[in-house]
C-alpha cells in the first residue's frame, strides 16, 4: 500500500478532526458570537478570539490537505520533500511549546511525506 498516497486525505483528516473539536470546544462562544451578532463580535475577548482561530485552522487543514491530495493525483507522485520537513519542523515545534496537544497528529503525516520522497526516488524511471 503506497501511503504517500493518501497523505493529503490525512492532512484533510486532522483538519476536520480539529474543526469538529473546534465547534464542540467552542460552542458558547459561537453562540455568543453569533448572538452579538457576528460583525465585530469577539472584540477584545481572547476567549472568543481563541474559539474563532481555532476553527479557522481546522478550515485552513482541510483546504491545505485537499489542496495536496489534488497534487497528488495530478503528479502521481508523493508530497515535496521539504513539505514533510516542514511539516516535521512544525510539529517539533508544537510538540515543545504545547507537549499535551494534537500536533502529534502531524508527525506520521511528515515521516510518511519524507520516507515516500526517498522510497520514490529510488524507483527506475519509466
Amino acid at each position: 500500500m503506497k501511503l504517500w498516497k493518501y497523505s493529503g486525505t490525512l492532512l484533510t483528516v486532522t483538519g476536520v478532526i480539529h474543526t469538529i473539536y473546534a465547534l464542540f470546544l467552542g460552542k458558547e462562544a459561537f453562540a455568543e458570537m453569533l448572538n452579538n451578532g457576528l460583525i465585530d463580535s469577539i472584540g477584545e475577548n481572547q476567549n472568543l478570539g481563541f474559539a474563532f482561530w481555532f476553527l479557522i485552522c481546522g478550515i485552513i487543514l482541510i483546504l491545505w490537505g485537499e489542496t495536496l491530495q489534488y497534487y497528488i493525483r495530478k503528479e502521481q507522485k508523493p508530497a515535496p520533500l521539504f513539505l514533510g520537513y516542514f511539516i516535521l519542523l512544525f510539529t517539533i515545534i508544537g510538540c515543545i511549546v504545547e507537549p499535551i496537544s494534537g500536533f502529534w497528529l502531524f508527525l506520521p503525516q511528515a515521516l510518511i511525506i519524507i520516507y515516500s520522497n526517498a522510497r520514490f526516488s529510488q524507483l527506475p524511471k519509466q
